[in-house]
């Protein structure tokens, strides 16, 4: 299925220019009497056991240029193991497998002719230990484990999709504390790195699997790490692919829909799919641009159903959206958004499960929407509905200068703190919005339009409705303007002072939501900033959303997971020690990745 490859990347490629390219020309003939010229441009790639999805690097194949005047060619490989081999003349790349891990060899290519014989200088190459390349599709289970660390080599997909001819459902299991890099080294022209569940198979990467209640906050030793191969240090956003889950669960895109990024097909009729367990999980600098409208996600939960656990997970400096589910009826909790390129929350296509405990932290080099959130871009009226519930986020954006902190300022971060679209049927409640450049509420399109005057009629039915109630704004576009919250966002919906008007009339409240200065600031693994209140703004009161569970528009979670009563807004209970905050210690702040993982290369 993995139609982009035809072979393994390279991890190394170690070329030595070796000696000069001769002319046979009549300037300057080949004496038949001369020795070899030395082969030249000698290269060695570090590869897998062929036919295999994966395994340890120990096989190399050796690529040269011919030396001038040579009849024949002989590489010698030497280190703990020897090796040597006389290519057939005209061949001029040869591969040896078996090499032993943690071993350095010397590669030596040889140009031979009846005169004499010319080696080219020795090229080390380090075999390295505990190193998995994952090189093509998994069609059985497979477990990725906590004392390797897995580098993928392009797309990878785990199983087939089991409702096409020949589908394959498979379970791709993580161990607690693994890291699994995207491969930075990919030749221009092919795709980069990602990795795609398809539908009916599994990914179980929960940190928490040897706990013996799941549900406690990770250990930052046991979370499960997707990242760039770049040395920390060093890495930016789009180094590689990222995440994507395709499950069997209702959209309203029709009965299946083709995936972004020829990620395959999703969709169906089943509200309880199960595609696993995402728990304890960062994504970090991902984001593949496919064509300008065609970009991965962080995480793409297309179709992803009920029956699927997604509980504290960060995206870290992705090119495109945070997470963004395509319908289904995934439930997100404990998500954390740092330093997304559009989108911190995305959602479309009749998306029924619930979000509740967000964080997200934008910067002010590249960011979009907090949240933009949608029923459907053909046609906002079609049916099922994106009824989901948001609760409890505090979103900071970066498009304001609050005269504090690191992340904000007037370039390109920050446009709306919440943007409903598309016929957006979502409701939010308990949330904090601040610091967004262009506004921090509207409502964009007629479709939307309409929703939001049917809850003005009196209406709480969620097929029908969008809600925006108990949430606080602060700060958006102008510090000392309170107008300024509010915009126009697009043709045909909300003008500013309709949205105010909406926002006016459910317990909403513009008001200092008393977040420290150092919310504003970028932070690291250890030192984390603290969005975290130090009270109730005045005159909050919550909406108690645990009234939703099992309410109509809402598909409750199989794990037993609900929405939970609170008396604060926002992601963190006012008054809570850093060290004590859900997010501490697990999650990553730096924008080169200095405080991620190290690669496989321990860099």
């Amino acid at each position: 299925m993995n139609r982009w490859k035809s072979k393994p990347l390279a991890l190394f490629t170690l070329v030595g220019v070796l000696g000069a390219f001769a002319c046979g020309d009549d300037e300057n003939p080949v004496d038949p009497d001369d020795p070899p010229e030395a082969p030249t441009a000698v290269a060695v790639q570090v590869t897998i056991e062929e036919g295999e999805a994966l395994g340890p690097p120990t096989s190399i194949i050796v690529s040269w240029t011919d030396g001038t005047n040579a009849t024949s060619h002989r590489v010698d490989v030497t280190g703990p193991d020897e090796f040597s081999e006389d290519p057939a003349a005209g061949t001029n790349e040869v591969r040896f497998d078996g090499l032993s891990e943690g071993e350095t060899y010397s590669v030596v290519v040889t140009a031979i002719n009846d005169v004499d014989e010319t080696a080219a200088a020795g090229v080390d190459v380090d075999i390295l230990e505990n190193v998995v390349f994952v090189v093509d599709d998994f069609l059985a289970d497979v477990t990725f484990t906590s004392d390797n660390t897995y580098l993928l080599q392009g797309p990878v997909f785990v199983g087939s999709d089991i409702d096409s001819p020949g589908g394959v459902a498979v379970t791709l299991t993580i161990e607690p504390g693994t890291t699994i890099l995207g491969d930075v080294n990919i030749p221009e022209g092919q795709r980069g790195s990602y990795l795609v569940v398809t539908r009916g198979s599994e990914i179980i990467a929960d940190a928490n699997a040897n706990e013996a209640d799941p549900t406690v906050r990770p250990d930052p030793d046991n979370i499960i790490v997707f990242t760039s191969s770049a040395p920390r240090g060093e890495r930016t956003r789009g180094d590689w692919g990222g995440l994507v889950i395709n499950g069997r669960a209702p959209t309203n895109a029709g009965d299946e829909a083709e995936g972004e990024g020829e990620s395959g097909l999703y969709g169906g009729d089943d509200e309880d799919d199960s595609s696993g367990i995402l728990r304890g999980v960062r994504v970090e600098f991902a984001g593949d641009d496919v064509t300008a409208t065609d970009q991965l996600n962080g995480i793409a939960f297309q179709g992803v159903g009920a029956g699927t656990t997604v509980d504290y997970v960060q995206v870290h400096y992705n090119v495109d959206d945070g997470t963004e589910p395509f319908g289904g009826m995934v439930t997100q909790t404990h998500m954390v958004m740092t330093g997304v390129g559009d989108d911190s929350f995305d959602g479309t296509d009749g998306y029924k499960g619930f979000m509740q405990f967000l964080i997200a932290q934008q910067r002010a080099d590249a960011a979009d929407q907090g949240f933009e959130i949608s029923n459907n871009g053909d046609d906002g009226s079609v049916a099922p509905h994106s009824t989901a519930v948001i609760a409890n986020a505090t979103m900071v954006g970066a498009g304001v200068d609050l005269g504090s902190g690191e992340i904000a300022g007037l370039g390109a971060g920050g446009d709306n703190g919440v943007n409903l679209r598309e016929g957006s049927n979502y409701r939010l409640f308990n949330n904090i919005i601040v610091g967004f450049g262009d506004s921090g509420f509207c409502v964009e399109g007629g479709d939307a339009a309409a929703n939001a005057d049917t809850r003005l009629g009196g209406s709480a039915d969620p097929d029908e409705t969008l809600r925006f109630e108990n949430n606080v704004l602060f700060s958006n576009v102008d510090p000392g303007d309170e107008a300024s919250n509010f915009t126009q966002c697009g043709e045909g919906g909300y003008t500013a002072a309709e949205n105010e008007t909406f926002f006016d009339t459910y317990d909403n409240i513009v008001e200092d939501p008393l977040l420290p200065a150092e919310a504003f600031d970028i932070g690291t693994r250890e030192d984390p900033p603290v969005i975290i209140a130090t009270g109730n703004p005045a005159g909050f009161t919550a909406f108690d959303v645990s009234t939703l569970n099992g309410a109509a528009g809402l598909v409750m979670p199989t794990d037993g997971r609900v929405l939970v009563a609170t008396t604060y807004p926002g992601a963190v209970e006012p008054g809570t020690a850093l060290a004590d905050a859900w997010y501490f210690g697990w999650t990553v702040w730096a924008e080169d990745g200095s405080d991620s993982r190290p690669n496989h290369l321990g860099q």
